[in-house]
């Protein structure tokens, strides 16, 4: 078709993240809260000393499990990119285990651009993305910039790849 470039090169945002980081926030003053305040809570002389000091370390264990859990979010969200060259749109995702998903251009059928409040803030979107692929017949380009400049370049290759390739759509 045409020389082979990259029009299109988009990262979510970890805007996408904003839940996980206010549940980490909310752990956050738990680890203020003095062992004398939580030991009222504990029966005395029920569970053992040492299973009792666990229990007192409580607030410390949840903080670093959602510290933890943010941190992996923020790195998967940051492991995903999206690549829109003449032929297909391109999805890459995965820390370890690198996922990549093809969907030719010629198999878009409609698009859809969403933009809540907190995105509009920032001037991101999510396009959706109608196909005929069997895989992926709903594909999410999630917390983009600029998504109607994405929309538009995306619809044009989609236009050009079908007249090429004659592909017409009948309903």
């Amino acid at each position: 078709m045409i020389e082979n470039t990259t029009y299109i090169k988009r990262r979510p945002s970890q805007l996408v993240n904003v839940g996980h980081f206010f549940v980490f926030l909310i752990f956050v003053p738990l680890q203020f809260i003095p062992d004398k305040s939580l030991a009222v809570f504990i029966p005395a002389g029920l569970l053992p000393g040492t299973l009792e000091k666990y229990l007192l370390g409580l607030p410390v264990y949840l903080l670093s499990a959602a510290f933890f859990l943010l941190c992996y979010h923020l790195l998967k969200t940051r492991c995903i990119c999206y690549e829109i060259n003449p032929e297909e749109l391109q999805y890459t995702s995965g820390i370890f285990h690198r996922k990549h998903e093809y969907i030719e251009l010629y198999r878009i059928k409609d698009f859809q651009v969403d933009r809540p409040l907190l995105y509009r803030f920032f001037g991101l979107g999510t396009l959706v993305v109608y196909t005929s692929d069997k895989t992926t017949p709903v594909f999410r380009l999630e917390a983009i910039r600029k998504p109607e400049e994405v929309y538009t370049v995306l619809r044009g290759l989609v236009e050009l790849n079908r007249k090429e390739k004659h592909v017409y759509e009948i309903d």
